[in-house]
């Protein structure tokens, strides 16, 4: 705690040329005072030559050189007070002294530190104590000594706060808060609802620097949000802060100095109301003005909207209002409905106005070309094209609001030329006439196509033969057509020799083609007759066919004739009574030659419709006839076979379906080739 330091040999004289230090250490707590009682060392400028010194941290003190005596006896020479508890003490004399110097003697002794007022290390934030060998700092009431050992603080974080509505403030408020504190406050309202803050500009008053940055700050957090950091004169704007929890925590941190009176806040549970709107496109029901938790709603998405959950569509679907203020199935979407592409029809296109298959958007149905015509189920009357549009349902529905997709059916007697001459000994048809007309090999027998699967012919023509040789596509046609079934009129009663036959009563056929034909101008069929439609008396016909003419056997290019509608009883007298004569015939044929004749059989005679003058229809099936052609012969009476007709191609179509989807005879490309 004390000693005493001289130089070498002192008092004698200290050697040249000598360099010594000396280590004080004292305890801490406590600083050194050095005292030099003698000083006898050779002077020189600045103490160059030889001299003592202090050092302190490698800091170096004043040099001391020269000769000093005290004025009182027993007082120090030069006195040195260093508030540490360690130093050195050098010395250093040069190669020569040419005068004796004694040197140095020196105290030193161990000084208790005033750290409250030598050192930073004292720094107390309120009250510093000294005692020998250190210190302590104290508090005043209230405050609590940090553990930093220096900061007071007031101890008041911890505070939780349950109530619906309440009140917080700063310590002491409206008087200045402590300095050097963290507040921490919790306010933790129950589920459902939300923590809404308030502030009056007379009860907010916080440090802040002169630019706008806190010394001193309120913070509030809140979930994943933070308010803040809040200082100055004014409170937040606005005043009213919305937390969206129902937990909430207010944090005020002071610094070192200040004197503002701090704050005072008043705070309130309100229920978290959960968005307007669960997703968009959807209304909510029941519809109210604000939805707060545990409220339950049917979430109906609007017209032409659907959700879609796991595989399936809905309408709508539940949903719950939860206690964060959102939605429960909140993931679900109500999406716009997908109608998807749409359905082909056979012999017809899709035309959609857009990209687009989504609720709204709108598509035409048409038909291939003028051979058919475009109809909509349970309606009689063909159209060019129906507008279908993408429903709420998610389907195509047409202007009556069905879904049954629209049918090209055939229209009939379409003909690019008109028809006029004669058959036995008539004219040769022109490409595009009859292109209905149909003919047998190696019978030579005819028929007529009267829808794109079914030909109209005589029973007798194909009585015996289940796949007869047909061709079709024009007036010399070369493409061969494949019967699925050849159906016979059930009261038919044929022999295998027609030549030797007398009673050719019911002498009507159908034959159903294995698949649909792709109608065209080479090909298309004609009109039956509506029902209790017959020619009058003298009414003009025309019949057509590959059969004998007065100049050659067989014709290998199409020829049509005019002939008359007569009575019966010319009929009667062409063929010497020599066949059966029924109410299920009737006659037609000149005087003048023109007839139909063997190879005509099967054939149509076709009458103009009195209504629709560009339509021909077959009244008529080439049936039997004298031997000599070219007077009068006998025709099946289509119009009593109507029912027949229709209800075998219904019965037939409906049982097994046949040639849908598959790909349709292609006639006249292949006949124009």
């Amino acid at each position: 705690m004390y000693g005493e330091i001289t130089s070498p040999n002192y008092p004698q004289g200290y050697p040249s040329n000598v360099e010594e230090t000396w280590e004080i250490s004292v305890p801490e707590g406590f600083g050194i005072r050095i005292y030099f009682i003698h000083l006898d060392i050779e002077p020189s400028e600045n103490c160059e030559y030889d001299y003592v010194q202090v050092l302190v941290d490698y800091t170096a003190g004043k040099k001391l050189c020269g000769r000093k005596s005290g004025l009182l006896l027993g007082s120090p020479l030069e006195e040195m007070y260093f508030p540490y508890n360690s130093l050195k003490m050098y010395f250093k004399s040069d190669f020569s002294n040419q005068i004796r110097h004694t040197g140095f003697a020196a105290y030193y002794v161990a000084v208790d530190i005033d750290e409250c007022k030598e050192t930073s290390e004292g720094e107390c934030s309120h009250f510093c104590n000294n005692y020998i060998g250190s210190y302590f700092c104290s508090c005043p009431p209230e405050y609590t000594l940090h553990t930093d050992n220096r900061t007071c603080g007031v101890n008041c974080s911890g505070g939780l706060f349950m109530d619906v509505e309440g009140i917080i403030s700063s310590p002491g408020f409206p008087d200045p808060y402590p300095e050097n504190t963290r507040c921490e406050y919790k306010v933790l309202m129950e589920v459902g609802l939300s923590v809404v803050i308030t502030f009056q500009v007379e009860e907010f008053d916080i440090e802040e620097d002169k630019d706008g940055s806190c010394f001193d700050a309120l913070t509030i957090k809140a979930g994943e949000r933070t308010f803040g950091p809040f200082c100055g004169k004014r409170p937040p704007n606005p005043p009213v802060i919305e937390t969206g929890s129902n937990m909430a925590d207010i944090i005020f941190q002071t610094d070192r100095g200040g004197q503002n009176k701090g704050w005072r806040i008043r705070y309130y549970g309100d229920a978290i109301p959960c968005p307007m709107q669960v997703t968009p496109h959807s209304e909510l029901e029941p519809e109210q003005d604000k939805y707060v938790f545990k409220d339950l709603v049917a979430v109906i998405c609007e017209e032409g909207y659907e959700a879609v959950i796991g595989e399936k569509s809905h309408r709508s679907f539940r949903s719950s209002c939860q206690g964060d203020g959102t939605w429960s199935n909140n993931h679900i979407l109500c999406q716009v409905v997908d109608c998807g592409e749409p359905e082909a029809i056979e012999n017809g296109a899709v035309i959609p106005s857009s990209s687009q298959t989504t609720y709204g958007s709108e598509i035409q149905y048409i038909c291939l070309n003028e051979y058919y015509s475009l109809s909509l189920p349970g309606t009689k009357h063909g159209k060019y094209q129906a507008t279908y549009r993408c429903s709420s349902d998610g389907f195509w529905i047409n202007e009556k609001g069905g879904t049954d997709l629209p049918k090209c059916t055939p229209v009939c007697s379409v003909q690019k030329t008109k028809s006029a001459g004669r058959i036995y000994g008539g004219s040769p048809a022109s490409h595009g006439q009859f292109p209905w007309m149909i003919k047998f090999v190696p019978s030579l027998g005819g028929g007529a196509l009267i829808s794109d699967q079914w030909i109209l012919t005589a029973a007798h023509v194909v009585f015996g033969n289940s796949h007869p040789e047909m061709y079709g596509g024009g007036i010399s046609p070369r493409v061969r057509l494949q019967a699925k079934q050849v159906i016979i009129h059930p009261y038919y009663r044929g022999t295998e020799d027609p030549s030797t036959q007398t009673d050719f009563n019911n002498d009507i056929a159908l034959i159903q083609l294995s698949k649909k034909v792709q109608l065209g101008p080479c090909i298309s069929p004609i009109c039956l007759p509506r029902k209790g439609l017959f020619p009058a008396i003298d009414e003009i016909a025309l019949v057509a066919g590959w059969g004998k003419t007065e100049k050659s056997d067989f014709e290998r290019i199409l020829k049509f004739t005019g002939v008359t509608h007569s009575d019966m009883e010319k009929c009667r007298k062409a063929t010497g009574n020599s066949g059966v004569i029924t109410a299920n015939m009737f006659c037609a044929g000149s005087e003048t030659g023109n007839d139909s004749c063997v190879g005509d059989s099967g054939g149509p005679i076709m009458f103009t419709d009195q209504v629709n003058d560009d339509k021909l229809y077959a009244a008529g099936i080439v049936s039997w006839g004298p031997v000599n052609c070219g007077t009068y012969a006998l025709y099946t009476k289509v119009d009593n076979y109507l029912d027949w007709i229709n209800q075998t191609i219904k019965t037939e179509e409906q049982e097994a379906n046949d040639g849908a989807g598959e790909e349709p005879f292609i006639v006249c490309r292949k006949a124009a080739g």
